[in-house]
């Protein structure tokens, strides 16, 4: 599969899971929270389990194949924010991403006391970074990612 054609299509599936255009499925794994996005013969698979601690895993199929996959492991630490407006600064932070088509690459974002770094290396094929959100100077949220093709 073309790697631009694969980063565009994760590109819009985060973005409209992102938004709540895709739909929650019965999970393949009991217990864990499942969005999919499908469009084609491409089909993204968003699976998480936990809350202020999760680890989750993003698939892409073509025609049922795992062609593309990426693990993540999240901690959120305890916050002066309501986790609300936590949750809607990082989703605002990651649309800004998807709004400039890349999926990778470095990323910030500064929202007065709020600041969103996303810090990585590798390309589509074989890639791993960290996110982490600071309130001022303090780390509210973590993330650990790793994933690239699946052959």
């Amino acid at each position: 599969m073309d790697p631009r054609e694969l980063e565009r299509f994760i590109i819009i599936a985060r973005e409209r899971t992102a938004q709540g255009q895709a739909r929650r499925s019965s999970p393949e794994r009991p217990g864990a929270v499942e969005i999919i996005y499908r469009e084609g013969s491409l089909t993204y698979r968003d699976s998480y389990f936990g809350g202020s601690r999760l680890i989750g895993q993003e698939i892409v199929r073509r025609a049922g194949q795992a062609v593309w996959g990426m693990n993540y492991l999240i901690l959120i630490r305890s916050s002066p924010l309501p986790s609300e407006e936590l949750a809607a600064f990082v989703q605002r932070a990651q649309l800004a991403r998807y709004r400039e088509r890349r999926l990778l690459g470095p990323h910030e974002v500064q929202e007065r006391s709020l600041r969103y770094l996303d810090q990585n290396e590798g390309t589509i094929r074989r890639f791993w970074g960290k996110v982490e959100v600071f309130y001022r100077e303090q780390v509210l949220l973590e993330m650990l990612y790793h994933g690239g093709l699946v052959q």
